[in-house]
């Protein structure tokens, strides 16, 4: 610090010649080597400063970053090749090489560092996204996987909230990764949660990632409380819900085909689906949604009201009609709403 002081007291080439004393004196002071690279005003002469400051001080990841920084992608790749042997520990730098790397040379420094760093989830999470920028999308649900188990066995806690965040930084990156984060969410999901609390707390995170705005996050969610829990109605509205709100009619749908599927009386799905198909024009495919519901749930009071709606807000008043007398007809489907109903 001595000497940062007394460099910022001289200008010009007065403190080039301070700190090229100070770098004399203290030869590993990577401040001191920093700050001398950072008087220099053209690239190429702080380039050279840093240059000489690796050669005493190799281990300096700061050092090795500042250069890269400033160099062209051919010798950054080349002063990154060194880095790595340099400052092997260093996650940092093997990914910022393979980023540099063909495809089949990232593959191999990723391997290298893999064997060289064990615990880090960094290096299994690159090496999934590197195969899915490749069109390989059916990879990181087999390296996601085999990370969790090669970290458990290197004695890593795995730590399910960082992992869930690292699902949402896949979706957001430039490209996207929405297979990467399907593949962390699959494989997590279920970390440290009880089966008693899972449901609830999956939909809990789902929302939360829609809040953040990651809704590929919280589509995978839903795609594993769905598996998990094919039987609550709840579940398949709430992603349905989603879909409607920040993905599309058409994903909305299937997931209220299939939630129907798995649950012939919830009456709710029928509904949602025979409306969207209703709101796109599609009378006729409301109806079909419809009819099927009248089959599994004859009781149901809500289907006959929504079957009426549809009709009259159709402008098809004799259908309607004919479905308040089905329903009046129907038993104990035949309550106070359906008759006032008849009335207007």
């Amino acid at each position: 610090d001595v000497w940062l002081e007394a460099s910022r007291l001289q200008k010009g080439e007065d403190a080039k010649g301070v700190l090229a004393r100070g770098v004399a004196a203290l030869p590993k002071s990577v401040k001191i080597w920093m700050h001398a690279a950072n008087l220099e005003t053209d690239e190429n002469s702080k380039k050279r400063v840093l240059l000489r400051a690796l050669e005493r001080v190799p281990e300096s990841v700061r050092l090795w970053k500042a250069v890269v920084d400033i160099s062209d992608e051919n010798d950054a790749r080349i002063l990154l090749s060194r880095a790595v042997e340099c400052c092997p520990q260093h996650v940092e730098l093997w990914l910022a090489l393979a980023k540099l790397e063909t495809y089949k040379n990232a593959q191999k420094i990723l391997n290298r560092a893999r064997k060289t760093i064990p615990t880090s989830a960094d290096v299994w999470i690159t090496a999934a996204k590197l195969e899915e920028s490749q069109g390989n999308e059916a990879a990181p649900s087999k390296i996601i996987p085999r990370a969790i188990k090669s970290l458990e066995s290197n004695g890593v806690v795995i730590d399910r909230q960082w992992w869930m965040k690292a699902a949402e930084v896949a979706e957001r990156s430039d490209p996207s990764m929405p297979a990467t984060c399907r593949a962390i969410i699959a494989t997590v999901i279920g970390v440290d949660v009880d089966d008693e609390d899972k449901k609830r707390t999956w939909v809990a995170d789902a929302e939360e990632c829609v809040k953040n705005g990651s809704i590929e996050t919280a589509r995978a969610i839903y795609a594993q409380a769905m598996e998990a829990f094919p039987t609550r109605k709840g579940v398949w509205r709430r992603a349905a819900v989603m879909e409607k709100q920040h993905g599309s009619v058409e994903n909305m749908l299937r997931i209220l085909e299939r939630g129907v599927e798995s649950n012939p009386q919830a009456v709710i799905l029928y509904l949602m689906a025979a409306k969207e198909k209703w709101i796109l024009g599609d009378l006729d495919a409301a109806r079909s949604i419809l009819e099927d519901a009248f089959r599994k749930n004859p009781e149901s009071e809500d289907i006959w009201l929504a079957a009426f709606k549809v009709e009259f807000e159709s402008g098809e008043m004799e259908r309607a009609r004919v479905v308040l007398e089905r329903a009046r007809s129907g038993g104990e489907a035949a309550s106070e709403r359906l008759w006032i109903k008849s009335a207007l």
